[in-house]
């Protein structure tokens, strides 16, 4: 399997799910569940358990609480992260969802990554030795068509991921210049992208002749792919138990960008649609991945020192056993002597 990288938006999901019974209701008794989300995120995480070489780029605040939380969390990853960090972002990396049995009703969604100067060293440097690059449209239209630049000027395959009905027209302008080797979008983002009033009502003929591979989730209906003139769909799997369907489709791009990172000419679409039931599956039987209490840190520094005062005192009463030395005032006033230099680099350490 080829290397992957993940341009994209990261944040702190808070979700608020609630059942049916209570849907009249103004405050609607529910559960709240805080995780790390975002749809770059979601699609690097899927790769990553599934052992999958996968680099996350992404832009986060240094003045941000939310920050500590998602470096956190991803350091107990397998993810490999490159985060720029920009201390101009003032605003929250975060989604807010109300979710009824585990479907997404609203959302409000901060994101800071249209806002800033990306920096191009940075991304140069991460298309290097890579084989596909996965791209969502939480950038705008002008940073994802620099994204793809540097991509394609490293020869990576790209696919992007459409984020929102809000967002999916962000990739148009890209179309215009840059070939994509797949785009992947929802039945709601494909309505919008391609102002139609169903799914149904697009044909192989509207797929914008930049994308060779479309792909359109619908939700228990399964998903279907445009290719080369044609309509593909396939039927979602069957999971008895469904928690949740958010990141269902993140799942499915995941699958698909595994597939296309193994630079063959083109995707068996039917051998493809095995990982994607394995990886949507395994989706649906949860409802978040859960942020962890915070750990507070043991004091290295602080250890070390004393570890190295207690050992210098030891050391010191051990030679002037060796050597005769009885004066216990003598004796006591070297121990002293370390401890104050003990307590004084301490003290430079911390500051």
């Amino acid at each position: 399997m080829g290397k992957i990288v993940v341009f994209g938006g990261v944040h702190i999901d808070i979700l608020a799910d609630y059942e049916e019974k209570n849907q009249k209701r103004l405050d609607r008794v529910g559960e709240l569940y805080y995780s790390i989300g975002g749809t770059a995120y979601n699609i690097a995480q899927t790769l990553a358990s599934h052992k999958q070489d996968v680099t996350l780029y992404s832009v986060l605040s240094s003045n941000s609480f939310s920050t500590v939380w998602i470096k956190r969390e991803i350091s107990n990853t397998n993810i490999k992260a490159e985060f720029q960090m920009d201390s101009a972002i003032c605003a929250e990396n975060g989604f807010v969802a109300l979710r009824k049995n585990g479907v997404l009703e609203h959302a409000v969604t901060s994101s800071s990554l249209s806002r800033v100067q990306l920096d191009t060293k940075q991304i140069i440097s991460i298309c290097k030795n890579k084989s596909l690059a996965v791209i969502d449209s939480n950038f705008e239209s002008h940073q994802i068509m620099s994204i793809v630049k540097h991509c394609k000027n490293a020869g990576l395959r790209i696919i992007v991921a459409a984020t929102s009905d809000s967002k999916v027209k962000r990739i148009l302008p890209v179309l215009d210049h840059y070939q994509i080797d797949v785009m992947v979008m929802n039945a709601v983002e494909a309505k919008v992208f391609f102002d139609k009033s169903s799914i149904e009502d697009i044909t192989a003929e509207d797929i914008p002749q930049n994308v060779k591979s479309l792909i359109i989730t619908n939700s228990s209906d399964g998903h279907y792919v445009f290719e080369s003139g044609k309509r593909i769909h396939f039927m979602a799997p069957y999971v008895a138990d469904v928690l949740s369907t958010s990141g269902a489709g993140d799942a499915l791009t995941a699958s698909v960008a595994q597939h296309l990172s193994q630079k063959q000419s083109t995707i068996d679409w039917d051998e493809c649609n095995k990982t994607i039931c394995e990886y949507v599956g395994e989706c649906l039987t949860q409802k978040t991945t859960y942020i962890h209490p915070t750990k507070k840190k043991l004091p290295v520094k602080k250890i070390v020192i004393w570890g190295c005062v207690a050992t210098a005192i030891v050391m010191t009463i051990f030679i002037c056993y060796l050597c005769g030395m009885h004066d216990v005032g003598m004796i006591l006033s070297i121990v002293g002597t370390i401890l104050a230099f003990g307590q004084i680099f301490r003290g430079e350490m911390s500051d």
